[in-house]
């Protein structure tokens, strides 16, 4: 009943939150094609899905958007004629997506409004709706229901501070998480979380994460960077947040003291914050170089910002440390797992609760470092500067502990997929 209301009123709000997305366009943090489409307005036909089932698997921004490319090249492997449709909600997750319209529609997220669910249902006519990690939309999922469409949240998270606001509400929330069909978690707690909050159906697979493949790395670029950086000891902290730089950019000033070769490469999650960094970087009189600007290249400049997309694997490449972003701050920690394809050690700060799971098993197979605070981030810089063997075999222990857990995970999935009925 109350799900009910939340539609009505959620109709209510559609020329408001019109509104709200047209401001977002005039601020340049929406284009025409992500308001159209989230208003499900698209200027082709949806001819090439006629006569075929139809999966729907949405994916909010980039980490999800990953592992919503892993699970429909799955169903595509599995299921020739099938035609998956992938949403994103964030015009960064989307440049990455479009390279696989090709194999896939690639599309906005539709809003979770009523007559806008409603319309896009009948438009594409899914079979089955796949929602990565954590979304959970009451109107999306009531309509899912109504036109009696599979839902499944695969990748499955929830941390305690979300699954504590939803049972606040549990009048509300008991009726909406009882609309999910079935929950593929990825880890203990999650799974014991969901099942609280009203799942029936919940699979503990493990971080689906640990299925993505090797990524392509640009032979120019590595040629042209693995130049710039002989005999240079690389540190890429990448996908930080606000708050962060500043700490890496102290810690730097320190360490270049004692190590005369060092280059900090930052690359943050979003990466509109780069003129944010710039100034920070210019306060301290620090020579930088900006990735997407070659006049800006300094020969004797010590760190590189990169402002691009979808070139982790290239300074993971490149690097002899990786430092996760947002596990400085309370963000929960990014997505180690692509670096264990390029034998470079993690670091990771106290905040790493999103990836608890992962985390733990790098403790127990000594495959990565865990730090407290800037001070001893500094300190396990140095000994990995200076200790090349361990520095190697925490590299090489992580990529045997992903390699296991890809191989599991990807047999699981496989089992899970079997009893789909897609």
């Amino acid at each position: 009943m109350l799900i009910f209301f939340y539609r009505i009123l959620s109709n209510l709000l559609l020329i408001p939150i019109f509104l709200f997305f047209l401001t977002r366009f005039l601020l340049g943090k929406e284009t025409l094609k992500s308001i159209l489409q989230k208003f499900t307005i698209y200027k082709s036909s949806k001819l090439n899905v006629l006569n075929r089932k139809v999966v729907w698997v949405n994916a909010v921004s980039i980490g999800e958007a990953k592992v919503g490319i892993l699970v429909a090249e799955l169903l595509k492997e599995k299921y020739k004629s099938l035609h998956v449709i992938l949403s994103t909600s964030t015009i960064t997750s989307f440049k990455i997506l479009e390279k696989y319209q090709k194999k896939f529609t690639i599309i906005y997220a539709p809003i979770d409004i009523s007559i806008i669910i409603q319309r896009f249902i009948k438009i594409w006519e899914p079979s089955l709706a796949l929602f990565v990690e954590s979304e959970i939309w009451p109107s999306t999922f009531s309509i899912l229901k109504r036109n009696s469409i599979k839902l499944k949240i695969i990748n499955a998270r929830l941390s305690k501070q979300s699954y504590l606001n939803w049972k606040k509400v549990n009048f509300f929330s008991s009726e909406l998480f009882g609309l999910i069909d079935q929950c593929i978690v990825q880890d203990k707690n999650s799974e014991t979380r969901f099942k609280d909050l009203g799942v029936k159906k919940i699979t503990k697979i493990s971080n689906l994460k640990y299925l993505q493949k090797e990524p392509k790395i640009n032979k120019n670029d590595l040629k042209e960077f693995s130049s710039r950086f002989k005999n240079k000891f690389v540190v890429t902290m990448f996908s930080t947040h606000e708050g962060e730089e500043t700490f890496f950019i102290e810690s730097f000033k320190k360490l270049r003291k004692k190590i005369n070769n060092l280059i900090f490469v930052i690359i943050p999650r979003h990466i509109e914050r780069t003129e944010r960094i710039q100034s920070l970087l210019k306060k301290e009189s620090i020579k930088y170089s900006i990735r997407s600007n070659k006049n800006s290249y300094l020969k004797d400049s010590n760190i590189l910002l990169v402002d691009t997309f979808g070139e982790l694997s290239l300074f993971f490449k490149l690097s002899k440390i990786a430092i996760v972003g947002g596990s400085f701050v309370k963000k929960g920690g990014q997505n180690p797992i692509e670096v264990s394809f390029f034998k470079c050690p993690v670091l990771c700060g106290p905040y790493m609760y999103n990836f608890s799971e992962i985390i733990d098993e790098m403790k127990k197979n000594n495959a990565g470092m865990m730090v407290l605070d800037q001070k001893e981030l500094e300190k396990k810089i140095l000994y990995l500067k200076n200790n090349d063997f361990e520095r190697i075999k925490l590299a090489n222990n992580f990529t045997k502990l992903c390699e296991k857990r890809r191989k599991r995970t990807n047999q699981l999935i496989k089992n899970v997929f079997e009893s789909s009925n897609v």
